[in-house]
């Protein structure tokens, strides 16, 4: 393990430790909370001058944390259910546990995996946010409704509605603002899926 490791290693450590006294407290949490005790318990530090690799990297950690204690809370009776943006604290009890989150678990368990680009930083956030709102059932569909929700003309181009939507997912995202946000997330998100179908249409 190389030095850069042992380093993202010990920051884990130290989320592990923090988030499980948080779900002691409160077993039912939102991401977005875990991510704003973490700050204020000054253990999220900056980890990039770019702000898009920083809130992945940030929420790698954050996520690497989270699985790493998913193992090791199953020694003092308890699980950890990590389910879409939230997390639960359940008293261990192995028929009703799954191995649904073992590819994912995988992926942030594995450190040189924090190390990608803006435009892969980008695909993951339209992948998990178009399942997030599938699940979620929030739907937009009108297309002046949506190009209202980005703040655009009706006569916006692709190119301008694509650079307003990441601007809000940047700004609005519930890993990096308050809970109440998190709608306002969704309700862009919505808006741009429906606007990227507008225009196959109408190719």
């Amino acid at each position: 393990m190389n030095n850069l490791e042992n380093s993202l290693e010990s920051i884990s450590f130290s989320l592990q430790q923090a988030i499980f006294d948080l779900l002691l407290q409160s077993p039912n949490c939102k991401l977005n909370h875990i991510f704003s005790h973490l700050k204020e318990q000054k253990l999220l530090i900056s980890l990039d001058k770019d702000p898009e690799q920083n809130l992945f990297k940030q929420n790698f950690l954050v996520m690497n944390a989270l699985f790493n204690l998913q193992t090791d809370a199953n020694a003092l009776g308890y699980a950890v259910v990590i389910d879409s943006i939230n997390i639960q604290l359940i008293c261990y009890q192995e028929k009703q546990l799954s191995d649904t989150n073992s590819k994912l678990a995988d992926y942030y368990l594995d450190f040189s995996n924090i190390a990608i680009s803006n435009e892969e930083i980008k695909s993951l956030l339209d992948s998990f946010w178009h399942y997030y709102t599938a699940r979620n059932h929030f739907e937009l569909h009108d297309v002046n409704d949506a190009f209202d929700v980005l703040g655009l003309p009706n006569n916006a181009t692709l190119k301008q509605v694509k650079r307003a939507w990441y601007k809000i997912a940047l700004t609005s995202h519930p890993d990096k603002t308050a809970s109440h946000n998190s709608d306002n997330y969704l309700a862009a998100n919505s808006a741009y899926q429906a606007l990227l179908k507008h225009f196959s249409r109408t190719k």
